[in-house]
């Protein structure tokens, strides 16, 4: 049987984990997920035990218990079923399949492109993110480095980024 076992202290390693759980029979392993990032715990496992007699009586007997000042959550791991709308996050467009007018984006390759979709979103109302269709942000491109706090528009003598008030010709 395959056991879930949640809220584990990032100090907790798998092989005290496997023996809380030998204590009411055999592992067959015992997981803690570690993300690919930062290697750190997630502060979740897995532990299998063959027989389903003693994975239960582990399950009724460490759930709630307190290791490393943290009580573990310990039940039966649900097998997550897909769907067929539920696909697995491997990149790509984010956004739908169909342009703008509707027609499908494989038919119209290379030539209208559509507008926006796909890429990063976030930002909410504030527009940031990357947007596939507008540049970083929802900003032009033409934009950037003009004017504000990048010190102005050198071919028009606005400044530099060093606060000096000379104009780029006088260099």
């Amino acid at each position: 049987m395959d056991i879930f076992v949640g809220s584990l202290s990032f100090k907790l390693k798998e092989s005290e984990l496997r023996e809380a759980f030998e204590k009411f029979g055999e592992v067959s392993s015992a997981k803690i997920i570690i993300d690919k990032i930062t290697r750190q715990s997630k502060g979740f496992g897995f532990v299998e035990m063959p027989d389903e007699e003693q994975a239960k009586l582990a399950i009724s007997e460490l759930n709630g218990i307190e290791m490393y000042g943290r009580p573990l959550v310990v039940n039966e791991s649900q097998k997550k079923e897909r769907t067929p709308g539920d696909q697995p996050r491997t990149g790509g467009s984010g956004g739908s399949s169909s342009s703008a007018g509707g027609s499908d984006r494989s038919s119209n390759f290379g030539r209208n492109k559509p507008a926006g979709g796909g890429g990063y979103s976030g930002g909410g109302n504030s527009g940031g993110g990357y947007s596939g269709g507008s540049g970083y942000g929802g900003k032009p491109k033409s934009d950037y480095g003009r004017g504000g706090r990048d010190g102005g528009d050198f071919k028009k003598g606005g400044g530099s980024k060093r606060g000096d008030s000379r104009d780029r010709d006088d260099w």
